[in-house]
């Protein structure tokens, strides 16, 4: 009797003051795919894995393909002659495919960032809108609230192709295909939308 109470007071004991520790074991095959702002494939594809709280090189791999246990990582793919693209990812399936637009890297010219803006048309009087630029490759994008003259802004983007969407609450009004290279003379993309218009866009 007094060995079974002695043992259950141990589980408790474990219970309230112990630790679990979980080693992860899984690996992930990870493959990525890098392509120029043409959509074009880049090969001599090499990819970095930090550790997101102490920013710790934890593996590196001279191929698009790696094999890397499951986790949170920063992610760091790069090729020669052009800048390189940062990914957040949590890697936990026995596969995944991650794809990354790369900026051509000029000499001793930083690559600024892209800017998305214009106006649009609404003769309907319709309430708030906002306008949502989300890349068709890789992760990132913006929003932008329309202001009440019509105009919207969305600054800080990536050079890459996006889909913009025009939105009043959670109700899809128009959608297009913006690419934000090569830059114009005011250095943002501008465009006019004419929500009214079957075709959306003049």
């Amino acid at each position: 009797m007094l060995q079974t109470w002695l043992l259950a007071l141990g589980n408790v004991a474990l219970l309230l003051f112990g630790e679990c520790t979980f080693v992860e074991t899984r690996y992930s095959d990870v493959e990525i795919i890098a392509t120029d702002l043409e959509g074009n494939q880049l090969p001599n594809v090499r990819v970095e894995f930090y550790a997101p709280e102490s920013g710790a090189l934890r593996q590196k791999a001279d191929s698009a393909k790696a094999r890397v246990l499951y986790g949170e990582y920063w992610m760091r793919i790069y090729v020669g002659g052009f800048h390189a693209a940062w990914r957040d990812v949590n890697i936990n399936q026995q596969t995944l495919l991650v794809r990354a637009d790369l900026e051509f890297r000029g000499e001793g010219c930083p690559t600024e960032h892209a800017d998305i803006g214009g106006r649009i048309v609404d003769t309907a009087g319709r309430g708030e809108l906002w306008v949502k630029a989300v890349p068709l490759r890789g992760v990132g994008g913006g929003e932008a609230r329309v202001a009440n003259t019509g105009h919207f802004l969305i600054s800080g983007l990536n050079h890459t192709t996006y889909l913009l969407t025009v939105l009043e609450d959670e109700k899809v009004l128009h959608q297009q295909v913006v690419k934000t290279f090569p830059i114009g003379p005011s250095g943002v993309k501008r465009l006019v939308i004419a929500l009214d218009n079957p075709a959306g866009q003049k």
